[in-house]
């Protein structure tokens, strides 16, 4: 992820820091050290930075339940809402997602299980400090591995519950299904938290976002696995030359219905022009050569790439369209309706 700092590897994983949870930890301090807010000193600084420490051995025992079946984890990354373990792929098989999802929410509550009986016995030879410290550790613990036990997308109850599901139905309907429940569970929470606590009601739009993100997600990795460039990519690609007019590319856009075009000379792909590019020009500029206004430095694909690599990388650089090459030659264009259209007739298949 942009932005991140790695600060160790556990497992051959790289743990990265987020800016914004660097941020964060600093803004803490800072407050704590200055006394901005009563109450929050540095103990309780202390508190919030050993809460990450259990987010990433959370987080750690996920990645090495997947590892130990054959999933590659890209990294474990810290963010102020808590860590994310990047997977290359899903799990296979259900019962591989119910070891995965239990092991972080399980490594919590062992952790407060194995603490608790050591504080009762120390309680009386503890400083007030370590007390308070050590209590609320097992007490963050254990909410933790709780709240991560609720059944909805993004906490791992969601996965565990889709992996009950998907036993019995396939696995798109089985998220569909998860993902709904999580998204009721956010409007009861969001209820309860008008009449009671205003947070639950931040908590449920967190667990409705995460819901209908991860919904989306395995919908669109699923119905496009194993669909490459080549299978859904457009081969008859009108392409102008660099020394069309803006005025004629402009008409070319309008009569052939398409936003974007190859700029291609001498079988050399020189740019690419959309009609973003184009639309803010001046009337005393339409006749001047399409190349002033072209974007140069265009991203490419190849026929054999994976669809879902390309619409990863369409989102990433906010682009509509990446022409395809295959020996330094032209052979196609991809656009992103290509892939929601290839979605469309894959979801009706499936039904």
């Amino acid at each position: 992820m942009k932005y991140s700092l790695k600060i160790f590897s556990v497992f051959g994983i790289p743990v990265e820091l987020h800016f914004s949870f660097l941020l964060l930890i600093l803004i803490i301090y800072l407050v704590a050290l200055l006394n901005l807010i009563p109450g929050v000193d540095i103990i309780v600084a202390v508190l919030i930075t050993l809460l990450f420490v259990a987010v990433v051995l959370h987080e750690l025992t996920h990645s090495y339940v997947a590892q130990r079946y054959g999933i590659e984890i890209e990294r474990i990354i810290l963010l102020p809402i808590g860590g994310i373990s990047a997977m290359k792929e899903l799990p296979q098989e259900p019962h591989q997602e119910l070891r995965i999802a239990l092991a972080g929410p399980l490594t919590n509550l062992v952790i407060a299980a194995i603490l608790y009986p050591f504080y009762m016995f120390f309680i009386s030879s503890l400083s007030p400090s370590l007390n308070f410290l050590l209590y609320n550790f097992i007490l963050l613990n254990l909410l933790l591995g709780a709240f991560n036990l609720l059944p909805a997308f993004p906490m791992d109850g969601g996965r565990i519950l889709r992996s009950y599901l998907a036993e019995r139905m396939n696995f798109i309907k089985a998220t569909e299904l998860a993902a709904s429940i999580g998204k009721q569970l956010a409007i009861i929470m969001a209820v309860v938290g008008i009449f009671f606590n205003p947070f639950l009601i931040l908590i449920a739009i967190f667990v409705y976002m995460g819901a209908d993100q991860e919904s989306r997600t395995v919908l669109i990795s699923k119905l496009l696995e194993g669909v490459k460039v080549k299978d859904i990519m457009t081969s008859e690609v009108k392409t102008v030359l660099p020394t069309d007019s803006v005025d004629e590319v402009v008409k070319i856009m309008f009569k052939y219905k398409h936003m974007g075009y190859p700029v291609y000379k001498e079988d050399n792909l020189l740019g690419i022009v959309t009609f973003h590019d184009l639309s803010s020009i001046p009337s005393d500029k339409m006749n001047s050569p399409v190349e002033q206004f072209m974007t140069r430095d265009v991203v490419v694909t190849h026929p054999e790439e994976e669809v879902t690599s390309i619409l990863e990388k369409l989102n990433i650089k906010n682009v509509g369209r990446f022409p395809v090459m295959e020996k330094d030659k032209l052979v196609g264009i991809i656009s992103k309706t290509d892939i929601m259209k290839a979605l469309e007739i894959r979801r009706s298949i499936i039904g």
